[in-house]
């Protein structure tokens, strides 16, 4: 009796496995990397700025959202007691433009 040649050539081994598609790899290079979250708060920081005005721009830094909550940091307390008076304007923007995110409140900081 002789034997079958395997299917993919003398002395290789078929596993079975099927190769994984170019787009799921960079998906998941992007995810482990946290591009995908620079490029939403890139995002985010310049929804932010158009709603706050020139005159906070340069104090206000967006953090991250976790359950529910944005974090923005500020670089003194004369701009947080300023956006506390704009938080809902600010919130109902977010929303407006991003209803994904889930966005229900800010939490402001100041950067030290």
């Amino acid at each position: 009796m002789t034997a079958k040649p395997q299917s993919g050539g003398e002395g290789q081994r078929s596993t079975g496995r099927v190769p994984k598609r170019m787009g799921s790899i960079v998906n998941q290079l992007m995810i482990r990397r946290g591009y995908g979250q620079v490029l939403a708060n890139e995002q985010l920081q310049q929804l932010v700025d158009s709603v706050i005005g020139e005159a906070l721009q340069g104090t206000t830094r967006v953090g991250q959202v976790r359950r529910g909550k944005l974090e923005l940091f500020v670089s003194d307390s004369v701009s947080m007691q300023e956006l506390t008076f704009q938080k809902k304007k600010i919130i109902r923007a977010i929303q407006t433009a991003l209803p994904n995110l889930g966005l229900k409140d800010i939490r402001l900081r100041i950067r030290s």
